[in-house]
């Protein structure tokens, strides 16, 4: 769907005042915001989106899984008034050498998650409410290559499909070691080990502790008589 931006406003104050009838909001496009440089008193929100490029040139079209979504948000809390600067980041052909950037198009779908995500945020931010942002997916997972020199947000460094291929992997926080699951047999000596004590790290481990603890109380107890 070609974006209109007026509609996307109309949708995106209709889902704020479902639950703030009296709030007034603003949401415009602007494609000189940058991402991490805000203005004093604004607030930064990013999401991915699924969308469709159209060259002008050689009218070749493709798809994108992750389109940058860039808002800059600001609230006046005397006034009750907000504002909301979005810019969609563009991409070039993969095609052609046409020098001008394709900017996304997006379906009916995406576009609602696209604004209760920014809705849900202010909501969040400013008025209280929780806030849980919905996935915006294809119905068809897309497959291929992501060539991150004619991805504008990469080039800028904000793309999140691009900056992952430069992250390295870290030992998973959840595996058996981290979580301190052990054998029973092992617990005590853990505990009370050559390293000196340390603290449990889960509930049958603090027991095992609290026993190892109550045990060397009690035979110093007996060598003492």
């Amino acid at each position: 769907m070609v974006l209109d931006i007026r509609t996307w406003e109309q949708t995106f104050q209709e889902l704020i005042q479902q639950e703030k009838p009296w709030a007034k909001w603003t949401l415009k496009l602007n494609e000189d915001i940058e991402p991490d440089s805000v203005a004093p008193k604004w607030k930064q929100h990013q999401q991915t989106a699924p969308g469709r490029f159209w060259c002008i040139s050689c009218h070749q079209s493709w798809d994108s899984a992750q389109v940058k979504i860039l808002c800059h948000v600001y609230w006046d809390h005397w006034t009750c008034q907000g504002q909301v600067l979005m810019r969609l980041f563009a991409q070039k052909c993969q095609k052609c050498l046409c020098s001008q950037l394709a900017n996304p198009e997006f379906s009916t779908d995406s576009i609602m998650k696209i604004l209760e995500n920014l809705a849900q945020y202010i909501l969040q931010r400013y008025y209280g409410h929780g806030f849980r942002e919905k996935p915006v997916i294809w119905a068809v997972p897309l497959q291929g290559p992501h060539d991150t020199h004619k991805c504008w947000s990469c080039l800028r460094g904000v793309c999140v499909q691009g900056s992952q291929r430069h992250i390295i992997a870290k030992p998973s926080s959840s595996s058996p070691h981290s979580l301190g699951i052990q054998g029973s047999s092992s617990q005590i000596g853990n505990v009370l080990g050559e390293d000196g004590p340390r603290l449990p790290s889960s509930t049958l481990e603090l027991v095992f502790f609290i026993f190892a603890i109550l045990a060397a109380l009690i035979c110093g107890q007996i060598v003492k008589h």
